[in-house]
């Protein structure tokens, strides 16, 4: 009982560190692909937007687990290379709404190949099942967080 206790109180620390090195190998990637400081939340940001969009500031805080200033500032700084757009919201004049330009379609391509290898390298000792069942968990665990 001992050895599943400190299994346990082991798991949020392997989680956690395991986020950290993937989200870092992402923007190592980004960052050499294309250049520039494009970081791993430029990427949770877009692979969202693009298949939700137009997204409102607030849906993608709360989707991102992020305040609301913390995921402007990311906004503003991809707006500012040109990766997503402001539109005002025509239900609602002081909402905001965001979606992404051309080049950030032409990014997300070539993003997604380094993305598919960071996560090819990072669980390559999994087979496919176990990385969907990695993945079903892990939502499981961020909707019984944020419930």
């Amino acid at each position: 009982m001992e050895d599943i206790d400190k299994e346990l109180l082991d798991l949020p620390l392997n989680l956690y560190r395991s986020a950290i090195s993937i989200r870092s190998e992402i923007t190592r990637r980004l960052s050499n692909a294309f250049g520039e400081e494009f970081t791993a939340d430029y990427w949770f940001v877009l692979n969202y937007i693009v298949h939700h969009q137009p997204v409102a500031i607030n849906n993608l805080a709360k989707l991102m687990g992020r305040d609301k200033g913390s995921i402007s500032r990311t906004v503003n700084c991809m707006e500012r290379i040109d990766l997503i757009c402001r539109s005002v919201n025509p239900a609602n004049k002081k909402s905001v709404l965001i979606s992404v330009t051309n080049v950030a379609q032409q990014f997300m391509e070539k993003a997604e190949v380094e993305i598919k290898s960071v996560v090819e390298n990072s669980l390559g000792a999994f087979r496919p099942i176990e990385m969907l069942e990695l993945n079903r968990m892990l939502q499981t665990i961020v909707a019984n967080m944020t419930e």
